[in-house]
């Protein structure tokens, strides 16, 4: 398992992985791997580019990282969102990291890997801790979190859910 940097050759798996959450009737997360109405792949890669280089951001943006988690046989596991800075909309809902696993790929451990790789990220960036969020009743988003050395920070309602905020130290 690898985590890349999304490139023309993760073109296919990219549409594949996109239409199994269309397919489930699931918000595509991150947010950041959805691709614009009108837009091509080609536009996709340079939006990454830009997120990377923190150029061109659309107010309220910060300069972050997409990433695909790869398997041996180059699938599409996971994508992760890494943001190397928390602005006051970050700080409270989506923190410094936010994923999605392909909906074919879950319950298969593949989350913890990915969330592991996301924070050696993180700390290659020097980084000493990262925010994480997710719906209380997502257990599994929290179990993951948990795996991975934890500081329950608080929970709150935001547009009609209960979200719990994660710290987590980077080692």
């Amino acid at each position: 398992m690898k985590l890349e940097f999304p490139a023309k050759k993760h073109e296919q798996q990219y549409f594949e992985m996109i239409q199994e959450f269309l397919d489930n009737k699931e918000t595509i997360i991150p947010m950041s791997m959805e691709l614009k109405e009108g837009k091509t792949y080609d536009d996709f890669l340079e939006r990454m580019n830009d997120n990377k280089k923190g150029i061109n951001l659309k107010p309220g943006r910060v300069r972050s990282e997409l990433y695909f988690l790869i398997d041996e046989n180059e699938k599409i596991i996971w994508a992760e969102a890494i943001r190397y800075e928390l602005n006051d909309e970050l700080r409270f809902d989506a923190g410094n990291i936010g994923y999605g696993i392909r909906p074919s790929e879950r319950k298969k451990g593949y989350a913890t890997i990915g969330l592991t790789l996301a924070l050696q990220k993180c700390k290659e960036a020097w980084l000493d801790k990262v925010l994480l969020t997710c719906k209380k009743e997502n257990i599994w988003s929290a179990k993951t979190i948990i795996k991975n050395w934890w500081i329950w920070d608080s929970e709150y309602i935001h547009e009609w859910h209960t979200k719990e905020r994660y710290w987590i130290a980077i080692k």
